[in-house]
């Protein structure tokens, strides 16, 4: 598939012979003024390269191509420009609007040797991506699939509360949201180094002994370490270090690190999983937030008006079934604990099954009885 060059210039004689010269090579498309040329970048993308004449009327092409950044920062941009718009060229280079710029009249074989560059780094890019988007998010599902399986409690924590961080993420217009939603689902990582039953005594709230404490204290750092040496994590193990600092500086790890200094994303964790906890002993959502209230100062103020925001607007909607574990899919949500006929816990409730937990919940139940039938929550 050919990729898409946008050409922009109020001249149409030059659009005309763009399109005579690269339509064989690439899929041109032409427009004739800035505010069109962020109409098309918004609804024919993607569009690997686009290139604009620097004068035309009512928006100059410095001015387009750093809308354009905005709309489609993946896009690369190749600026036009007369000998007398040099220095307003330079300034869009240093400034990281433009690729490259080409002086007018430009040769053909200039100009083509310009786009394949521009295509090239294009599809660098997108490599990256799809680098990022399946090696990397494929070898972080592969470590939570593993921690699930080891600790299905603090998988069970982490994978209830990647929705509703995720959201408070949106709410907040963060950019980068892989990178919340890849906190959210390691940030129990670390609790491979504390026992089930630990796990479940802090769930059902009951008091944790001195060791056990120091065991809560410390799974931040742990699973920091166990991810800080994996490429492009480095941001997500500082978020999972400091999931349990307080915005005023308290709990841990002590430093002197506090309010905004703190990571964004680690300030997102602090408030979901501090709600998470109080709704595992049974308090009601509103209960959470009145008592969470009464602390307020651990909390980055305009993080909890977003879960507070979240949690009073949302929508019950759903309904109870029961099914048998023959008929347990991908996706579902569990609305009750799986265990074993002898009560070993398998997966809690709030979990969402994968292809990896149905083939090892199906595996268990050929050695030991899986007690059925299954509750699920399903969507009305």
């Amino acid at each position: 598939m050919n990729e898409k060059i946008l050409f922009v210039d109020d001249d149409i004689s030059i659009l005309s012979a763009c399109k005579r010269l690269l339509s064989s090579q690439y899929d041109v498309i032409t427009v004739d003024s800035g505010k069109q040329g962020i109409i098309e970048l918004k609804e024919k993308g993607p569009i690997a390269v686009v290139v604009s004449d620097f004068r035309m009327p009512e928006m100059n092409g410095v001015q387009f191509l750093s809308s354009a950044r905005q709309i489609s920062p993946d896009t690369v941009r190749i600026l036009l420009t007369g000998q007398a718009d040099i220095q307003a060229t330079i300034g869009a280079v240093n400034e990281g609007n433009i690729f490259r710029f080409l002086t007018k009249p430009c040769e053909n074989p200039k100009l083509i040797k310009a786009l394949n560059s521009a295509i090239e780094q294009y599809q660098l890019v997108i490599a990256e991506r799809e680098l990022l988007d399946r090696t990397l998010k494929g070898s972080v599902k592969l470590l939570s699939d593993i921690l699930s399986m080891v600790s299905p409690i603090a998988f069970s924590c982490s994978s209830r509360i990647s929705s509703m961080v995720k959201r408070l993420a949106v709410k907040l217009n963060m950019e980068n949201i892989w990178e919340v939603e890849l906190a959210a689902m390691l940030s129990q990582i670390g609790c491979v180094t504390i026992p089930g039953e630990t796990l479940e005594k802090r769930n059902r709230g009951e008091i944790l002994s001195e060791n056990e404490k120091v065991m809560f204290k410390e799974y931040p750092q742990i699973g920091k370490n166990l991810l800080a040496n994996i490429p492009r994590l480095e941001g997500i193990a500082q978020a999972v270090a400091y999931q349990d600092k307080q915005f005023d500086g308290g709990g841990t790890p002590v430093d002197n690190k506090k309010g905004t200094d703190i990571p964004l994303i680690a300030r997102i964790l602090k408030v979901v999983l501090d709600l998470d906890v109080m709704l595992t002993k049974g308090i009601t959502k509103l209960q959470a937030l009145k008592e969470m209230r009464t602390r307020s100062q651990w909390y980055d103020s305009e993080v909890f008006a977003a879960l507070e925001t979240e949690i009073i607007n949302i929508k019950e909607g759903y309904v109870l079934r029961k099914i048998m574990l023959k008929d347990i899919q991908p996706g579902m949500i569990l609305a009750d604990d799986i265990k074993t006929s002898k009560g070993v816990l398998l997966i809690q409730k709030g979990h969402e099954i994968t292809n990896v937990i149905r083939t090892r919940l199906l595996n268990i139940n050929n050695v030991d009885s899986i007690v059925e039938p299954i509750m699920i929550i399903k969507d009305l």
